[in-house]
């Protein structure tokens, strides 16, 4: 029951598009200790993995994310999730990576360990167009460790593609998170009140 009471209450915090196209938004939670900083991603091709000289950390665990769901998820079973990213090439050429800053569900015992990350052409009706290739991810229980698949995608500089995250036949037991980027964290200052944090939750990504 107050598991069920937790979803609804996250499924009101979603807001504009998302919230109409009912997308259930995942709780952040808490990090081990803080770790040395890690190495600068490179992002070659687009992304906004950066660590954060605070935590150690290039994703954001605290404020949360959205749940990838396959079919048989332990939150909202026979109902798939599937989650997209925006991004620019900044080169042309052939991706060899993709890495997200998706982690397991803590609260959820997940059968399966795989997620299938793909780069898209764009749509501009719907975001995601056509696949253009995919490969499939290892996804951990984290704290702080990526998801990356080998994908290699002919991109051209300029050009707007997204990074998608999805499910197949095979990954239908997956219960997993995508936390946002550290790069979507706002800084908010009412009445000179003092500075205060929020988030914008942006999916945290890199295409290599």
């Amino acid at each position: 029951m107050i598991r069920k009471i937790s979803v609804a209450i996250l499924a009101t915090m979603v807001c504009g598009a998302a919230m109409a196209q009912g997308l259930v938004r995942a709780p952040g939670r808490e990090t081990g200790p803080m770790r040395e900083p890690m190495a600068p991603d490179v992002n070659r091709f687009g992304g906004n993995l950066e660590v954060n000289v605070c935590t150690g950390c290039n994703f954001d665990e605290v404020d949360g994310g959205y749940y990838v769901w396959g079919s048989m998820n332990c939150i909202s079973p026979g109902t798939t999730q599937w989650i997209g990213v925006p991004f620019i090439a900044r080169g042309s050429g052939t991706t060899r990576t993709i890495t997200a800053g998706i982690e397991l569900d803590p609260s959820c015992p997940t059968s399966t360990t795989q997620v299938t990350l793909s780069i898209y052409t764009n749509d501009c009706t719907t975001g995601p167009g056509v696949v253009i290739a995919s490969g499939n991810a290892r996804v951990s229980p984290g704290p702080c460790i990526t998801a990356r698949a080998r994908v290699a995608a002919a991109l051209t500089a300029g050009t707007r593609y997204w990074v998608v995250a999805t499910t197949n036949s095979m990954q239908d037991g997956l219960d997993s998170i995508w936390y946002g980027s550290n790069q979507s964290q706002i800084g908010g200052n009412v009445a000179n009140g003092g500075w205060f944090f929020f988030n914008g939750f942006v999916p945290s990504f890199s295409v290599d």
